[in-house]
This record gives structure tokens, C-alpha cells and sequence, in this order.
């Protein structure tokens, strides 16, 4: 999302997880899987960091999760057991479904529109 709402902008490694409160390791790995699918590029040097390659109205959810935990959009596979056939149909079932709605929905949409303003009374 950081760099969604900065696409004019590079951002660095350290700034991003600060933002986001989590740490420089673990995004790190999140930054490089989304790096391979060409969601986002990365800049060495002094003035580097991470950019958007695409425009988040182009990029879907599903593309999102399937870069950085493609075990949430995964095939079932049916097990022994009397009620493994009726199990693996409901999980197939609605896996079909958040994938349908992961490659609906996409980035810019989670984004919301960020020119809304809120009133309190």
C-alpha cells in the first residue's frame, strides 16, 4: 500500500517498515516476491529503494497473494475418509470463490478513494 499511494516516489526498505510497523527482514522477503512477479522494482544505491512497476488499478489481489503466499490460493486434493469428497468440494467451492473476488478487486480498490473526506459531528 506504501507504494501504491507514493507511485511517483521511490521509497526505501527502512522507511516502508517503519510505516508499516513491521520488520526491514521480513519485508524484505515480501519486497522480492513481488519484485519476480513485476509488481514492483527496486533501485540500488544511494538514493534506491522500491517503486511500483505497474499501476494499482492493473494489479488484482489475487496477483498479489498468489506472489506472496500462493498456499491461500491452492489446489485441494481429496483424502481418504468417508467424508473427504464433500469436504474437498466445499473447499473447492469456496476457494473458487476468494480467487474470483481476489482477481476482482485490485489494488487501487483496497486502496479505497483517498480524497474522501471524514466528518465528525
Amino acid at each position: 500500500m506504501q507504494l501504491a499511494r507514493n507511485t511517483d516516489s521511490i521509497l526505501r526498505l527502512e522507511e516502508i517498515a517503519q510505516r508499516e510497523n513491521v520488520s526491514s527482514s521480513f519485508l524484505v522477503q515480501i519486497l522480492n516476491q513481488l519484485r519476480s512477479v513485476g509488481i514492483i522494482q527496486s533501485k540500488r544505491g544511494k538514493h534506491g529503494g522500491y517503486f511500483m512497476e505497474k499501476n494499482p488499478e492493473d494489479i488484482s489481489l489475487y496477483e498479489i497473494v498468489k506472489a506472496v503466499n500462493s498456499g491461500v490460493v491452492s489446489d485441494v486434493t481429496v483424502k481418504d475418509g468417508e467424508s473427504a469428497e464433500q469436504v474437498a468440494n466445499t473447499w473447492i467451492t469456496i476457494s473458487s470463490e476468494i480467487d474470483a473476488l481476489l482477481k476482482k478487486t485490485s489494488l487501487q480498490d483496497m486502496m479505497g478513494n483517498e480524497d474522501t473526506y471524514m466528518y465528525y459531528i
